[in-house]
Parts: C-alpha cells; sequence; structure tokens
C-alpha cells in the first residue's frame, strides 16, 4: 500500500506542476506519513518496475507512460457526463487538447435515385451519399431503405466494400483546437480525424498512441445525447479538464 500511495501521489503531483519531483519535496506538498528516505527507498522500487523514470539534471522524479497509463483507465470514467458547450472551445485551447463531438442523431436511408446510369445518390433525409453507378450497387442499396447508416456501414464492411465506406462518412461533427492535431499527429490522415471518421478510428473508452491518449465517450452536451472524443497528451491533467467541462447543476 505505501507504494501505490507514494506513486499515486508523485502522478497527481506531476500532472499539476509538470515538473519532476523529488522524496523531500513529495512528502512536502503532499503531507505523506512517511520520511524523506523512505519514499526515497520506494522510489528506487517504482524505478526498477518501470513506473517512474529519474530525471538526473533535476534530482526528481516523473511517473512513466506505463504508470500514466495504468493511473488513467482507474481514473476515467466519466462516460455519461453532462457538458456545456459553451465551455469546449475555452476548455480545448487553455489545456491544449482536440475534442470533437457529433450528435448522436439517427440517419435513416429512405430513397435511391438512379442518375442516367452513372451516379446512384443514397437520400438519406438530412445528407445524401453519391456513388458511382453499378447494377449491383443499385440492386446490394435497395435491400437496405429504412436501414440506419450506422447499420449500412457495418453491412459494408462485412460485405468487403470498404473502398466505398469513406463515402458514408455524412454524420456532422463539431471540432475544437484543430491546431493540437496539426502539432502532433502528423502519421495520421487529418481529414479523416476531422470527420466522423475519428469515432471508428478510437475505439471507445481509452486508447493510447506512443504519448498521446485517446477518450471516446457517450456524453450529454446542453442534454443532447453526443458521442464526444478527446485526444491529448497523456501527461495532461484529465481530471482538471472533465471538472472544467462539467456542466454546473
Amino acid at each position: 500500500m505505501k507504494k501505490e500511495l507514494i506513486l499515486e501521489n508523485l502522478i497527481k503531483t506531476y500532472l499539476n506542476e509538470q515538473t519532476p519531483i523529488s522524496s523531500g519535496e513529495l512528502k512536502r506538498k503532499c503531507d505523506l506519513p512517511f520520511s524523506p528516505s523512505t519514499i526515497r527507498n520506494y522510489f528506487q522500487k517504482l524505478d526498477g518496475e518501470g513506473l517512474i523514470v529519474k530525471v538526473h539534471i533535476s534530482s526528481g522524479s516523473i511517473p512513466s507512460n506505463i504508470a500514466l497509463k495504468n493511473y488513467w483507465y482507474d481514473k476515467l470514467k466519466f462516460n455519461g457526463i453532462k457538458i456545456s458547450k459553451s465551455n469546449l472551445e475555452k476548455v480545448a485551447k487553455d489545456f491544449d487538447v482536440f475534442i470533437s463531438i457529433k450528435e448522436k442523431e439517427t440517419l435513416v436511408l429512405k430513397s435511391i435515385w438512379k442518375v442516367d446510369d452513372r451516379f446512384l445518390i443514397l437520400d438519406f433525409s438530412k445528407a445524401e451519399v453519391v456513388l458511382k453507378y453499378s447494377k449491383e450497387l443499385f440492386y446490394l442499396f435497395n435491400e437496405f431503405l429504412n436501414y440506419s447508416l450506422e447499420d449500412i456501414k457495418k453491412a459494408l464492411k462485412s460485405l468487403k466494400l470498404e473502398m466505398i465506406l469513406d463515402k458514408f462518412s455524412i454524420n456532422k461533427v463539431i471540432n475544437f483546437n484543430r491546431e493540437f492535431l496539426y502539432k502532433n499527429y502528423k502519421e495520421f490522415l487529418i481529414d479523416d480525424l476531422l470527420s466522423d471518421k475519428i469515432f471508428d478510428n478510437f475505439q471507445k473508452g481509452l486508447s493510447f498512441n506512443k504519448n498521446y491518449l485517446a477518450y471516446n465517450i457517450d456524453a450529454y452536451i446542453d442534454n443532447k445525447p453526443t458521442e464526444f472524443i478527446i485526444l491529448g497528451d497523456i501527461d495532461n491533467n484529465y481530471i482538471d479538464i472533465f471538472k472544467s467541462l462539467k456542466e454546473v447543476g
């Protein structure tokens, strides 16, 4: 228990201050009931287990990515949180994270138009998908009349028709602080992260890529059921972020 308590306090302090912490500083700042020498001994054990990293130039330590992953798996339990939309832009900029939201609106295939044997237009009432005409696709999508957009996308995957899936990224998304993506997610196709495909690229719940964290959850934004995803550095303070996002009252 001592080791876990010391590690948790080290992580909390580091997330707040973003600087390496020595054993003496940790005792003083967290009022731990152990001597600095005891904390230093546990630092050595945690270092050996790959849970903290000694920063030699400062004589302090920081949590490793492994420790931070475990911490976030334990702490990030905000599914279904109520968020005020008016907070999103400010919080994304203040904490330097990317946020994308998509209202949970069910789009249904209402009708299909064939245009001069050149195009197929799939009408989802509030959006359209335009495809090159083929007799096979015309008959296939007639079978999907009154299916939801999500069910059609699942069916296309199962039929190995991924080559046309891009055309079905028609749900409206709202993005906040795109600059974070341009600076940090260069190995991704940025257009994919700015469209509703982002919600397919990152699994529900937590996922990690190098030093980055993605958290994909359901939320209520201004009382509307919404899909919500946040991308940011793994050592950002997501507890404070969600406190800032949470709707008051």
